[in-house]
């Protein structure tokens, strides 16, 4: 009997347990839910005020871009204007380089052309002779050859 009524006590502080643990699972739902539902227009109101601070700050940046390309492109108006003055003088001193710089190359081109022409002359005077020599040596080789035929025929006879 003792057993039992023991048993039965556990029984009944399980369930008594179970119940607060329920009770107290519907209590800590419920204040989340209430806390989100005071959340949610929280954060909608801070998202908005995000937004609208990032907007403001993307404005500013690209207002000062354009600040900054509006003045660099003033001083580059500046530095064409300026350097615009000393296009004479650029335009003289390229002529007068180009001009120097042609007169070297036509220098040098007309040593080449005539170290050229007396290569070409050396060539052929050199071939010249070594021809006529061959001819010469051709000469004598077959009037040599004619005359040991006529020698050949001679003895022959």
């Amino acid at each position: 009997f003792i057993m039992a009524k023991q048993v039965e006590q556990l029984e009944k502080e399980k369930k008594e347990l179970q119940e607060r643990l329920k009770n107290q699972e519907k209590k800590i739902d419920y204040f989340e839910r209430a806390k989100r539902l005071e959340e949610i227009p929280l954060i909608k109101t801070a998202y908005e005020e995000q937004r609208v601070h990032d907007m403001e700050l993307w404005e500013q940046q690209e207002e000062e871009r354009i600040t900054t390309l509006q003045l660099e492109r003033e001083k580059a108006l500046e530095h064409k204007n300026r350097l615009s003055r000393m296009l004479e003088d650029r335009d003289l001193f390229e002529a007068r380089l180009k001009a120097s710089r042609r007169t070297v190359y036509e220098d040098k081109l007309k040593q080449f052309q005539e170290r050229l022409a007396e290569e070409r002359r050396n060539r052929l005077e050199e071939r010249k002779k070594q021809r006529k020599e061959e001819r010469r040596i051709t000469y004598y080789r077959e009037k040599e050859e004619e005359e040991q035929r006529l020698r050949e025929e001679q003895l022959l006879k």
